[in-house]
């Protein structure tokens, strides 16, 4: 048995956690905004098929252009107004022109056990385009959620 400080050769044991997917935080244009639940966070490569020349039975796909999903964020009704409820409302109820829509930085971060940033997924020119209510059901005890569907120009990782 190796005495305290002596070298064994063996690596010391790391500590290490695993993320866990409740502890995040958002924010907009700098300023944090409390959800419950954010999905969404997904990007794809579009591609078109490609026969190659005389050759039928095969197809080759070649790049098209990136898609994102939907930028999906739930939170329990607020009662009074905020600065984000009050950008929804003024861009979904304003007339579709250029200079209708407003859109923000939006930042999504993963959140260690000491609340440090894991992960950092910034939406540039993200505006909402969808606005829903959770039903109101007599028979269950559920906190009422209001539903805000994003879009966005890009996103980027930051870790």
């Amino acid at each position: 048995m190796p005495l305290p400080g002596e070298k064994t050769g063996i690596p010391p044991l790391v500590e290490w956690s695993i993320p866990v997917a409740f502890h995040f935080g958002v924010s907009i244009d700098g300023e944090t905004v409390s959800f419950c639940e954010v999905s969404g966070i997904e990007c794809s490569l579009e591609l078109e098929p490609v026969i190659s020349g005389g050759d039928c039975s095969h197809s080759y796909y070649v790049p098209k252009a990136r898609k994102y999903s939907d930028l999906v964020l739930k939170r329990g009704v607020v009662r009074k107004s905020d600065k984000f409820f009050e950008w929804c409302k003024e861009i979904l109820s304003a007339e579709l022109t250029k200079n209708g829509i407003k859109p923000k930085t939006l930042m999504v971060t993963l959140l260690s056990e000491k609340d440090e940033p894991l992960v950092t997924w910034s939406f540039e020119n993200a505006y909402p385009v969808k606005w829903s209510l959770g039903a109101f059901n007599a028979d269950k005890s559920e906190v009422a959620l209001e539903t805000v569907t994003l879009k966005y120009y890009s996103f980027d990782v930051k870790k």
